[in-house]
């Protein structure tokens, strides 16, 4: 593929002005993300119009005007799992495209395969077969190989066509709104996890009482510091099985934080004492400003209704060409449940009663719930065999 290589700030500047009046930008991102605690940005694919270019950041520096020209409401961005490449933006500038069409999303409301690698949909909506040798290459070494720039390309070449088809049958089922309405939240819980400290989201924590998630969140940011400021993975400085262990223990004292299996290490004279802090501090916060637990203890677990009604999501979705990975999960049906059934937090909003989910599943898992619909079994359709009765 012809394309521009865009090595210097001045080509950028070039590219940029060439691309200030293209309504259409598809656009990909190479990275390293092993060994390092921020990714490495290695290399930005680009295809508008006629352009095809690659941007290389390690020998630009300053991408700045770029991630300006992605959010500046000109252009629609189009991109496929759009969560790396808007990382990168929102790190950069602290906004995020108002345009942005992910293909990934989009097919999810066609099919029932989500979420589908490129090549995938490709072959799925296009007829398009890619190569995918280089897909674990080594980014940062220069010059690239052609088939380096092969791949590269190949990422974005036909991300405009791939999204006019996704949208044209978008219309045409008349989901447009639904995904439309998707990618707003989507926007919103990925400006939210970008921002929001993600101690929560370590293993088996979540029925922790409120002491122990004060000595997990103490831990987390003492770890999480060290790491930003050596560049390295935050499990290299404390693995999570140890940090949800020292939470339930509960104890500052450095010789039982030492006896505790995988503290065997070298650099145990050095972090213990600055773990035995992190937890003091911890305990000597009052009970008001411990975090709340996590909503999932409030309410019953109701495995059985959960189990029964989730698989009458999946059916649902099967029968309207949609994938349930979109829709929502076991968890999301438990919400619903607890919601009927009066034992969901009064703040708390079950996904499935919000938006497009309540027209397509919430509506009618409500009135299985509340004895408005029965279930019959059609044995003659045992692909489809739910059939859903008032």
């Amino acid at each position: 593929m012809s394309h521009r290589y865009i090595s210097t700030p001045n080509e950028l500047q070039n590219l940029l002005s060439q691309l200030h009046d293209i309504p259409v930008i598809a656009y990909d991102t190479e990275f390293i993300s092993e060994n390092r605690y921020y990714p490495l940005l290695c290399l930005i694919q680009i295809a508008a119009g006629e352009i095809q270019a690659l941007i290389d950041p390690i020998s630009v520096g300053d991408l700045s005007a770029f991630w300006e020209l992605l959010c500046d409401n000109r252009h629609e961005i189009v991109v496929h799992a759009c969560r790396s490449e808007m990382e990168f933006c929102y790190r950069a500038i602290h906004r995020l495209p108002s345009k942005l069409f992910d293909v990934q999303v989009a097919a999810g409301f066609l099919c029932s395969d989500y979420p589908a690698g490129y090549g995938t949909l490709l072959e799925r909506f296009l007829k398009i077969s890619l190569p995918k040798a280089e897909s674990r290459t080594v980014w940062d070494k220069r010059p690239l190989t052609a088939l380096q720039i092969e791949y590269a390309l190949g990422d974005v070449y036909y991300l405009e066509q791939l999204s006019q088809t996704l949208q044209k049958q978008l219309t045409e089922t008349k989901r447009m709104d639904w995904y439309t309405n998707e990618m707003k939240r989507i926007k919103q819980f990925l400006q939210n996890s970008f921002e929001t400290p993600r101690w929560r989201s370590l293993p088996k924590i979540s029925t922790l009482k409120p002491r122990e998630l004060a000595i997990i969140r103490e831990i987390w940011f003492w770890r999480e510091n060290i790491a930003k400021k050596r560049n390295i993975p935050s499990s290299r400085i404390l693995r999570d099985d140890l940090v949800v262990e020292f939470a339930r223990r509960g104890t500052a004292d450095e010789k039982r934080i030492a006896a505790v299996r995988g503290m065997q290490r070298s650099d145990a004279p050095r972090i213990v004492p600055e773990i035995s802090a992190a937890v003091n501090r911890a305990l000597s916060l009052s009970p008001e400003e411990y975090p709340p637990p996590s909503d999932r203890l409030i309410f019953p677990q109701y495995s059985v209704m959960t189990q029964f009604l989730y698989a009458v999501l999946c059916s649902i979705c099967q029968q309207n060409h949609i994938s349930p990975q979109l829709v929502g999960g076991p968890g999301d049906v438990r919400e619903l449940i607890a919601f009927e059934l009066g034992t969901l937090p009064t703040e708390t909003k079950p996904r499935l009663l919000d938006g497009w989910r309540v027209e397509l599943v919430g509506s009618l898992l409500n009135d299985l719930i509340n004895g408005r619909t029965s279930i019959q079994i059609k044995s003659n359709t045992p692909e489809n065999p739910l059939n859903f009765v008032k």
